[in-house]
């Protein structure tokens, strides 16, 4: 009897700790944090040069503990790392190591842009085990995400259906051929937040976001977050919509790569609809 009610004592405890955690994260605490300083890193400072893509550049905190966690970004069709460089700056900002790649082409396939994002998660694997680096044993090899704009939006959906050790999916304004794209393309199980644009005329919501949400599996964690009157590229800044767009996506990596669930009640449909300007959202959350 004396153990069972222990036992009650300290889940009582326990639960009341928690509830204490994520009482303390809302929409207001998440939009007025303190970035991390910033340093980054080359392959001319020894970064591996990965064959399935062209050039690299590793964003991380200078000033956060061990066990970070990572996300890589492509850029889309005919753009260069500079386009989602804004993204990892914001990222790395909020504690996330964030690598952007260059593709060997500019002119690459979305498949092409997914061996990218895998390759670019080798890389950080590596990066791990570099003596050299100021982030040697400090990166967590197993929780990394992917994440890109356009075709490397499209191709962030294509890695994760390539390897399953993909953590999370961002995909910004995503595009794949329409005339091609099947539902068994989007076959994965990593959690995909998808960031769309209202009027977006390059790649219309009807025809690419929309479409991703809809083929992405059921069973797989998913939302669409859709920017008002936004365009193209839109997206591409975090700050956009009084910051509701980061703010979405960080507490995305922080749920579903971080593993913490309290950020899970600011993605939920009635804290988006108090609080975000998106045209439109919609999750299988809850």
């Amino acid at each position: 009897m004396k153990v069972r009610t222990l036992l009650v004592l300290l889940i009582c405890v326990l639960s009341h700790s928690v509830y204490g955690q994520c009482e303390s994260i809302t929409v207001k605490s998440v939009s007025t944090y303190t970035p991390f300083s910033l340093d980054s890193l080359y392959e001319a400072d020894g970064l591996r040069n990965g064959d399935d893509y062209d050039g690299a550049t590793l964003y991380f905190p200078t000033n956060s503990e061990g066990n970070l966690k990572s996300i890589v970004l492509v850029p889309g069709y005919k753009a260069t790392q500079r386009s989602v460089s804004l993204w990892a700056r914001y990222l790395a900002e909020r504690g996330y190591v964030t690598m952007t790649i260059g593709t060997n082409a500019l002119t690459d396939s979305p498949a092409l842009r997914a061996k990218a994002l895998l390759d670019g998660m080798e890389t950080i694997r590596q990066e791990n085990n570099r003596t050299d680096s100021p982030l040697f044993h400090k990166l967590d090899a197993e929780n990394i995400a992917v994440g890109g704009w356009s075709m490397g939006g499209g191709g962030a959906q294509l890695a994760a259906a390539l390897d399953k050790r993909v953590k999370a999916v961002i995909a910004i304004t995503p595009w794949l051929y329409p005339k091609t794209l099947v539902e068994t393309d989007l076959n994965h199980t990593a959690p995909v937040l998808i960031l769309s644009g209202q009027v977006d005329p390059t790649a219309p919501p009807a025809s690419h976001s929309n479409v991703h949400y809809d083929y992405t599996p059921s069973n797989t964690k998913k939302m669409l977050f859709e920017i008002t009157e936004g365009n193209h590229s839109t997206p591409l800044y975090p700050n956009t919509g009084n910051g509701d767009l980061g703010n979405v996506a960080y507490a995305w990596l922080e749920l579903f790569v971080r593993g913490n669930g309290c950020y899970s009640q600011l993605l939920s449909t009635n804290a988006l609809n108090q609080n975000s300007t998106a045209s439109k959202h919609q999750s299988n959350l809850n």
